[in-house]
């Protein structure tokens, strides 16, 4: 039925938005330029997306589908594994020009950043569950719950990158291990 969807246009108009954002902010983030970086047509954004925001809220949480804890039977390599991905999130291009804009938005327009919080909030739901039932079956019994491992891992990675120190991966190890006490 109709034309096929191109997942290859659908990324350009993706990357669109992000180089939007990181040009011209919120305030000058609309489909018309959007659309006039990817070279397509307003109808064939709007087959896709309601908003020029819903285009950028895809393009960011894209970078996280990934972003979830896996249970291989060792918490620590585990959790270690997960706290270097997330760091690692921070190098990645949409990642760092979406996220300023994001905290910004944060403290403005919240309802227009509301479709990335409700994904972190699943995400970290899905997280806090695995570890959860990975520390009751390896033995663990740390001091604190796995909401709060998880909370102290980020929370550090998010504050070296706000300082512009990226903790090193000696340093996560450590993190980690201490977390697991």
């Amino acid at each position: 039925m109709g034309r096929p969807r191109q997942a290859d246009l659908d990324e350009r108009i993706k990357r669109s938005a992000v180089a939007v954002l990181g040009e011209q902010g919120f305030a000058g983030l609309s489909v018309n330029r959007i659309c006039q970086r990817a070279g397509v047509p307003r109808p064939t954004f709007y087959r896709r997306w309601p908003s020029a925001v819903a285009a950028l809220v895809d393009a960011f949480n894209d970078r996280f589908d990934d972003a979830l804890l896996t249970d291989t039977g060792d918490a620590k390599t585990d959790l270690l594994s997960f706290a270097t991905s997330v760091r690692n999130r921070y190098d990645d291009a949409v990642v760092s020009v979406c996220l300023p804009a994001i905290h910004e938005a944060r403290r403005h327009e919240p309802a227009l950043i509301a479709p990335i919080l409700e994904a972190q909030r699943q995400r970290r739901k899905a997280n806090v569950s695995t570890l959860t039932k990975a520390l009751a079956e390896q033995g663990h019994e740390p001091v604190l719950g796995a909401f709060e491992i998880l909370f102290t891992l980020t929370a550090a990675i998010d504050q070296g990158y706000l300082a512009g120190r990226p903790l090193a991966d000696d340093f996560l190890e450590r993190l980690v291990t201490a977390t697991l006490r």
